[in-house]
């Protein structure tokens, strides 16, 4: 009985961390380039329809998570050697998936994110930004790592990433193709 109150306890606490609720799919070699544990200033982004998407699009239907997020710390740790930055942030919002109320971020200084973080760290710390995380399991780790990328949170961002998860997912038996006479 005490097991399943301290179960219950921890579940509605967020025991979890940084893990999230949310259904994953698989990390593949192709999210590095989306979840690059880096910040962009881009308060509207373009959008790509087509065959030709952009990394906008792939980003939030690759996302197991994007939350509106505050960073309420950000400090230097050194992880195996290497210099990182530990972002704690306070999830504000979320627009897909579900997560503990606070995650903590990483990024190590051999990460081509790194440099954004430096170079933004007053930013960071005083403006809300829209966060897309994507979680690696790893057989050797007890928690999924997360991967994550940080945009403004402007209306713009809001609207396409709304405009993204309403949009129904192609199907290529339902396509129509024109063909002049």
């Amino acid at each position: 009985m005490r097991v399943l109150i301290a179960a219950i306890i921890c579940w509605g606490v967020g025991c979890a961390g940084a893990s999230s609720n949310a259904p994953t799919t698989d990390y593949q070699a192709s999210d590095a380039s989306l979840f690059d544990n880096a910040v962009d200033l881009v308060e509207a982004p373009v959008i790509v329809e087509g065959e030709w998407s952009g990394a906008f699009e792939r980003r939030v239907g690759r996302a197991d998570l994007i939350v509106v997020v505050r960073v309420e710390s950000l400090s230097s740790d050194l992880v195996k050697r290497r210099s990182a930055y530990r972002l704690t942030v306070r999830v504000e919002e979320w627009l897909k998936g579900s997560s503990s109320k606070e995650i903590v971020l990483r990024v190590r200084d051999d990460e081509p994110g790194h440099q954004s973080v430096r170079v933004n760290e007053d930013r960071i710390l005083h403006n809300p930004f829209v966060a897309f995380i994507k979680w690696e399991a790893s057989p050797e780790l007890p928690e999924p790592t997360a991967h994550w990328h940080f945009s403004p949170d402007s209306g713009a961002v809001r609207d396409k990433i709304q405009f993204f998860l309403r949009r129904p997912a192609r199907d290529s038996h339902t396509e129509v193709e024109v063909v002049e006479p």
